[in-house]
């Protein structure tokens, strides 16, 4: 997946060159910087924006063939797509040409951040257009041109969404016991120990603490299973605090 870096343009300078907040995010609009310069990749862009762009435009990404850098919030209504609808309800990213970068690999990493967009937004692949589609301007011009067609753009896209994977849960195998607060008699303690053996049907132990006494449980696998325990024992009101400790 591709690199997201955040370089969020202060909201100062970011309200001189938006609409504000209150974007609909309806649609993701690609577009292509049209700057082939050497070294005018996604930082460039980023840095630009930050330092206060001199032209009235600002886009919420820049993506080059390493990373995908981020200059606003999706909330914020950027200058980019040359209509009302397209800059109120567009999130919009710039795609880098620049002449020393992987003009395909740029391309694959804007596929796999619009994907993610989608997904964060429940933005649908028919809302996934070119800034043409608002404005008609030769916008991205490399793409319009056929350096990489639309459509194969798109199948870039669909590709991606069904390469992205949820991420397994990690399993926590460790063993944890809880130990009860102190009680004042043995008998106490064990009344406690009683409940926790003969009702939950659990391994309880008694052991001494100076002049006190505290009850410590058998084993449990995970910290969720061990956390749990510790709720019951506090909902059964048999101990005010209890810790949770590894084996």
């Amino acid at each position: 997946m591709v690199v997201i870096r955040k370089k969020l343009v202060p909201d100062v300078q970011a309200n001189k060159v938006s609409y504000g907040k209150g974007n609909a995010k309806k649609y993701i609009v690609v577009h292509e910087t049209d700057n082939t310069r050497s070294g005018a990749d996604a930082d460039a862009h980023a840095r630009l924006q930050y330092d206060g762009n001199s032209r009235d435009a600002s886009w919420h990404y820049t993506v080059d063939d390493k990373e995908a850098a981020q200059s606003f919030e999706h909330a914020w209504r950027c200058w980019a797509a040359g209509s009302n609808t397209g800059n109120n309800q567009g999130i919009q990213v710039e795609v880098c040409v620049n002449g020393d970068g992987n003009y395909q690999k740029a391309m694959q990493n804007a596929a796999e951040l619009v994907v993610k967009i989608m997904k964060d937004e429940n933005i649908p692949i028919n809302n996934v257009v070119q800034h043409n589609h608002f404005s008609g301007k030769n916008c991205p011009r490399n793409m319009r041109e056929g350096k990489i067609s639309w459509s194969q753009f798109i199948t870039m896209v669909k590709n991606a969404s069904g390469n992205v994977q949820q991420p397994k849960p990690s399993i926590d195998n460790n063993k944890y016991r809880v130990l009860t607060g102190t009680y004042g008699t043995k008998q106490d303690a064990e009344n406690a120990q009683d409940v926790l053996k003969h009702r939950f049907g659990w391994v309880a132990y008694i052991e001494p603490d100076g002049s006190k006494w505290r009850v410590k449980t058998g084993t449990f696998t995970g910290m969720a299973a061990a956390q749990a325990g510790a709720n019951k024992i506090k909902t059964a009101k048999l101990a005010q605090v209890t810790n949770i400790v590894a084996e």
